[in-house]
């Protein structure tokens, strides 16, 4: 039997969750910097991000940390757009980390997430209460896409913030115009 055999029957829909699920830690990571330009010190915005586990309790705690220094720069609302993109970055990524996929010979990608059932107070006799999805190319594309506009986004902030504060900064990383989130699912 093949590991995940769906994804065999979907490669290029695979490939793409693929790149946002291993793809996710570049966002933390660019977070984690931006966090580190503003406060000056990798210590604290690493030990601070990184000690604790949980995706959420890291964007919560980078926005406590960096929110007010960029306010200061004039990058409030910026930074906030950057942060807004990042948790629903962390929405998508979790839908698909969290789930089993099959081919259920729709033409699409079929998945659904266990939690929903095992987080019900009764007894479950089968699977037959999932919900279903679907994924396709297209709407996995559109997902990638936004991840890339987060990133450019923390990384427009970092560079915008640098620039405000005299400090060395790349002229050509600036912040992208607003992109629209797409749907979670289809």
């Amino acid at each position: 039997m093949t590991v995940l055999r769906a994804f065999t029957d979907y490669p290029a829909e695979a490939a793409l969750i693929g790149r946002m699920l291993a793809g996710y830690a570049d966002l933390e990571i660019d977070l984690m910097n931006c966090a580190k330009a503003v406060r000056g010190d990798l210590d604290l915005a690493l030990k601070t991000m990184f000690r604790g586990r949980g995706n959420s309790q890291r964007i919560d705690l980078a926005a406590a940390i960096a929110r007010r220094p960029y306010e200061d720069l004039g990058l409030a609302a910026e930074f906030d757009t950057a942060i807004a993109a990042v948790r629903y970055s962390l929405r998508i990524r979790n839908l698909y980390a969290h789930c089993t996929w099959w081919n259920d010979n729709s033409g699409e990608l079929a998945f659904a997430n266990l939690e929903e059932l095992a987080k019900l107070n009764v007894v479950v006799t089968d699977l037959r209460g999932l919900t279903v999805n679907h994924v396709n190319v297209a709407h996995l594309q559109s997902q990638f896409d936004y991840f890339e506009y987060a990133d450019n986004m923390l990384l427009g902030v970092l560079q915008a913030g640098n620039l405000k504060a005299g400090k060395p900064h790349h002229l050509g990383v600036v912040i992208p115009a607003f992109v629209a989130p797409p749907p979670v699912t289809l």
